[in-house]
């Protein structure tokens, strides 16, 4: 019984200690990273700004379904890697500059924006990928900090770079 009584408040202390930390950690974060690419702005924003394909090449989405537009702006309910889905609408499409995606369920586990920066640079374009995030739960924040804060942006952006034949160098 001993035992039971010491597992269950080593337990208890793990639970106490992870609260903690997480709470010592901010709700609001944003964390850009870019890569450069051998392809002109225009290229880059269309494979980007085509949601519909984005299964073919990005490594974490399994499926997107297009939703009825919300206030005009196009709506998707994308499905991950692991069952999680998200509704993405894409709030600002600038071509071939700047498009923004925004998470639209604000009362998930975290919210928050994408919004990708495209510039000519000589010899192709230069991707700048933000993530502003809102995270409440401080369980979740944590699982954030011990998996990486850029853990997905990165990924993304290397599987961006494979897609057109390139390895990415991420900055």
């Amino acid at each position: 019984m001993k035992w039971i009584l010491r597992i269950l408040g080593l337990v208890v202390f793990v639970v106490v200690i992870v609260l903690i930390i997480g709470l010592a950690l901010p709700a609001k974060t944003a964390h850009t990273r870019t890569i450069t690419l051998k392809q002109p702005p225009a290229k880059v924003f269309a494979v980007l700004a085509d949601v519909q394909d984005m299964p073919k090449w990005n490594r974490n989405m399994v499926k997107v379904e297009m939703l009825a537009p919300v206030d005009g702006k196009e709506t998707t309910r994308q499905t991950f890697r692991g069952g999680m889905t998200m509704i993405i609408t894409t709030a600002v499409s600038v071509p071939p500059a700047h498009l923004v995606r925004e998470l639209g369920d604000a009362h998930g586990p975290f919210s928050g924006s994408w919004s990708y920066g495209i510039v000519a640079v000589p010899g192709g374009s230069q991707v700048a990928l933000t993530e502003q995030s809102k995270i409440p739960n401080p369980f979740f924040r944590v699982m954030v900090k011990i998996f990486g804060p850029t853990k997905y942006i990165d990924e993304h952006l290397q599987d961006l770079a494979k897609y057109f034949g390139e390895t990415a160098t991420i900055r």
